[in-house]
């Protein structure tokens, strides 16, 4: 603005004022001064005119005053701007000159305050744009139509690497900075948003590009828009650097397609749909399974509308299923079939964010083979049960059969033994006839055990057992046949009277008798058997040893096979007892094993654990004595049984026994008639009758109140441990097999009749 424009505008709005100012020796004096500014500076003419600065100017004002005044009145020609009680207004003092002197000072004064605001205003604008533009992280410049960058912001350089104020092409490109696409292909300038916006005149956004710059690769998101500086059109262009980004996004894909890579190599069908229903992903093996085409066509479809691949009644099921994991947020698993036959396992498991379910993840495998194996198992099983069933039945039977004959043997033998008639003669052929008997017999238990085996129907009654007691029983038992070939049993276990093992009572004395029998069976005339105990720790070793003719180590393994025998010796076994005594011993978690040398007899050993209890102050009595009944007692007891020779054989029993009436019924119908209509006090009841089943008529006389209290016995070649079970549970008071030990019956018969009189 010129100094004349000033003045102008001062005399024509009155806002400025006009002073006068001479000088006095050292002082400048103002002779003149007036006009609007002077009263806005709360001044009048009086307060000036006749006055120097200082006189009505703030010092530290009047001093500048005084050094302007002093240059002006030097002849040059100046102007200042001045605040004072708020108010800006600019000063022009020039010199008036006379005779090449300056004699006075003219100074003109315009109030420019509005101006000042003005000015302040667009300055704090302009800092505020500044300061916005160069704390963005984008960096931004413009370029002209002459192609030269100009940098906004300290972020061009930043990014760029490039210090100048302004900058072209060729600088860039001496920088070593190149642009390439999304493909790593190198682009021309023209193709980058701000040439491409010079050319058009349109806005270009999110263009994405890498910058490589001494060969690393960084990525930039950029954005130009048209600008008009002077008339002329620009672009101002902003840019970001994305990098990280674009690293977690390659990084994000990889993951995404190993992830995929995975899924699609699962053996199981995996479908994802989102909180709508809509197919979101469906991998290789689903798309297999399910019989469809290309992932990309099924995806954002509902999935609902795709159940036609469930066989007709399962649709249902499934969507109500889905739902109600959906809203219950909780797994569900069934199997499912479909409707080409095949048959999966369905897994439906929701995905939540936060409390709103996402979605859900479908799990599916294909199990057809596998239920058509199970189908074949189960059939297997089901043939292999009735295979077993039937052979359990045939031994059942077959020892029924056999059982049922040598009850008459061994029973008719058992009370000629007992006739004190006989000769020695007669006698022998009698013991004769019990050994051979009762060696039939043994054969028969061992195979049925043998059954029970290999069946796993064989139980365990775990025991704590003293062993020493039970080896003396064994010992008995054996002797008569040790006395015939002359063989010395010796037993050499003295220091472990009184030691315990864990084991079932009844089979070890069976697994202890058979190792005897073999020991003597196979021994020589005047031989020796001898049983020896040896613990190490919690294990004791149980030995048998023979001086027979012993086998070769290769024996070994195949003596404790089933029906094994050893074709060089002179005795041939049924190959039944050492394979028994293997199992028997491994149910009661043992070990058995052998060491023999030909010619030099064999050691047969057994491995127990030492179960831990107090010594025992004498003997366990192991053998029941025999039990009488007084002479004057009389019992009534009837026989329901329908074969002749059994009833034979008991009457024959009975008929040494004054004591005892036996009345006979030969069905359970006669049986249960006569018990009611008769006084009897004791019942003996063959389990298989010719019209209804011994049990069926113990469940008669049981809910009779006549009968109820009659104590009943079963006897019975039914030798089955079910058999035995079952009926012990009915209630039956013992359960005796036949062939009947003759003995064994009469001390049960005389104890539960005794029994019965302490309680009456």
């Amino acid at each position: 603005m010129t100094y004349s424009r000033y003045i102008n505008e001062i005399d024509l709005s009155n806002t400025g004022m006009i002073c006068k100012i001479i000088k006095s020796g050292t002082d400048f004096i103002h002779t003149f001064c007036d006009g609007d500014l002077l009263y806005w500076l709360g001044m009048t003419p009086e307060d000036v005119v006749g006055k120097t600065a200082y006189d009505f100017f703030p010092s530290d004002l009047a001093d500048s005053k005084q050094q302007f005044y002093k240059r002006a009145w030097s002849g040059e020609f100046l102007q200042y701007e001045t605040f004072l009680n708020n108010v800006y207004y600019i000063t022009t003092v020039r010199p008036i000159w006379h005779n090449n002197q300056v004699v006075e000072l003219l100074a003109t004064s315009v109030n420019i305050s509005e101006r000042k605001s003005r000015e302040e205003e667009n300055r704090q604008k302009d800092e505020l744009y500044r300061s916005v533009v160069n704390t963005m992280t984008e960096g931004i410049l413009i370029i002209d139509k002459s192609g030269n960058f100009t940098p906004l912001n300290a972020n061009v350089k930043k990014l760029l690497g490039i210090v100048c104020e302004t900058f072209d092409a060729e600088t860039i490109n001496t920088h070593g900075i190149e642009f390439l696409n999304k493909e790593g292909t190198l682009l021309n300038y023209s193709e980058l948003p701000g040439f491409k916006t010079l050319a058009s005149g349109v806005s270009v956004n999110n263009f994405i590009c890498a910058l490589k710059q001494n060969n690393k690769i960084r990525w930039f998101s950029l954005n130009s828009n048209p600008l008009i500086i002077a008339g002329e059109t620009a672009a101002l262009v902003s840019f970001f650097e994305i990098t990280i980004q674009k690293e977690q996004q390659m990084q994000l894909r990889q993951s995404n397609a190993f992830q995929k890579t995975l899924l699609d190599n699962l053996e199981s069908g995996i479908v994802v749909t989102d909180q709508n229903r809509n197919f979101s992903l469906i991998n290789k093996k689903a798309l297999e399974l399910f019989n469809l085409s290309d992932e990309a066509q099924y995806l954002g479809k509902f999935a609902p509308d795709y159940h036609t691949v469930w066989k007709s009644e399962e649709r249902d099921t499934v969507n109500k299923q889905v739902v109600a994991s959906m809203n219950r947020k909780v797994n569900v698993s069934r199997e499912i079939e479909m409707d080409n036959g095949k048959v999966v396992s369905a897994s439906y498991i929701p995905f939540s964010a936060g409390e709103e379910i996402s979605g859900n993840i479908f799990e599916f495998v294909d199990i057809t083979n596998r239920k058509r194996l199970e189908r074949t198992i189960i059939h297997a099983k089901e043939q292999a049960e009735k295979a077993n069933r039937s052979k359990s039945e045939f031994l059942a039977k077959m020892s029924h059969e056999l059982r049922t004959p040598l009850n008459s043997i061994l029973g008719f033998a058992q009370l000629l033994e007992m006739d004190k008639a006989l000769n020695k003669k007669q006698l022998d052929f009698v013991l004769e006839i019990l050994n051979a008997g009762r060696h039939l017999l043994h054969l028969i238990n061992d195979i049925l055990d043998l059954s029970r085996i290999e069946t796993g129907k064989l139980r365990m009654e775990m025991d704590s057992v003293h062993l020493d007691n039970l080896i003396d029983e064994c010992i008995n038992i054996v002797q008569p046949s040790a006395m015939s070939k002359n063989i010395k049993i010796k037993k050499e276990c003295h220091e472990y009277q009184n030691i315990f093992v864990k084991a079932d009572p009844l089979r070890l004395k069976q697994v202890l008798f058979n190792l005897l029998d073999n020991a003597i069976k196979y021994n020589k005339i005047n031989g020796e058997v001898t049983i020896s105990v040896q613990r190490e720790a919690d294990t004791l070793t149980l030995h048998v040893m023979d001086t027979g003719e012993g086998f070769s180590s290769d024996e070994y393994e195949n003596i404790f096979l089933p029906f094994y025998r050893i074709n060089d010796t002179k005795e041939q076994g049924n190959g039944i007892g050492l394979p028994i005594v293997k199992q028997l011993i491994s149910l009661m978690e043992g070990n058995v094993g052998v060491s023999s040398e030909k010619g030099k007899g064999s050691d047969f050993w057994v491995n127990l654990k030492v179960e831990l209890r107090q010594s025992l102050e004498s003997k366990q009595q192991i053998e029941q004595d025999n039990i009488f009944i007084s002479a004057d007692a009389s019992f009534r007891i009837l026989y329901i049984e329908d074969n002749q020779s059994n009833i034979h054989l008991i009457n024959q029993v009975f008929k040494s026994l004054p004591n005892y009436t036996l009345i006979s019924a030969e069905n359970g119908r006669d049986g249960i008639k006569i018990a009611s209509q008769e006084k009897i006090d004791l019942i003996l009841l063959d389990i298989n009758l010719p019209d209804i089943s011994g049990e069926a008529v113990f469940e008669r006389l049981k809910k009779d109140s006549v009968t109820r209290q009659i104590p009943i016995i079963a006897l019975s070649a039914n030798a089955m441990e079910n058999d035995i079970k079952r009926a012990l549970e009915k209630g039956f008071i013992s359960y005796l097999t036949k062939p009947l030990d003759i003995q064994e019956f009469l001390n049960i018969l005389n104890l539960t009749l005794l029994k019965m009189e302490e309680r009456h």
